[in-house]
């Protein structure tokens, strides 16, 4: 993992340490973006799947952790930085598509 002056940056090498809870939070993404686009929940189809795959994102992140946690034991305790990074970017993205009928996302003009 390299540092920027973003703050971070990281490969997909970086998360080899914790694949199993890459892979169950893509594999959640993917059914809550086909989850939106069955049952839509704004008139256009490309918000209702990110609005699904985002609001998935962190019970996926939870059931990753518990995952990964059975996969490898001690592999979250070793890489606590990543965990907590990626424990962040669930939480904004399922707390943004909460919020996104309040921003106007979805009205019919």
């Amino acid at each position: 993992m390299r540092e920027t002056p973003f703050g971070f940056e990281y490969s997909w090498a970086d998360l080899q340490p914790i694949r199993a809870l890459s892979v169950v939070v893509v594999a959640g993404q993917v059914i809550g973006a086909l989850g939106g686009w069955v049952y839509p929940r704004f008139p256009d189809w490309f918000e209702s799947m990110w609005f699904g795959s985002a609001l998935s994102t962190f019970p996926s992140f939870v059931v990753g952790l518990a995952v990964q946690a059975h996969d490898k034991p001690g592999s979250l305790s070793a890489n606590k930085v990543m965990v907590r990074r990626f424990a962040l970017v669930a939480a904004l993205m399922s707390c943004f598509a909460l919020a996104m009928p309040f921003f106007g996302f979805g009205e019919v003009e």
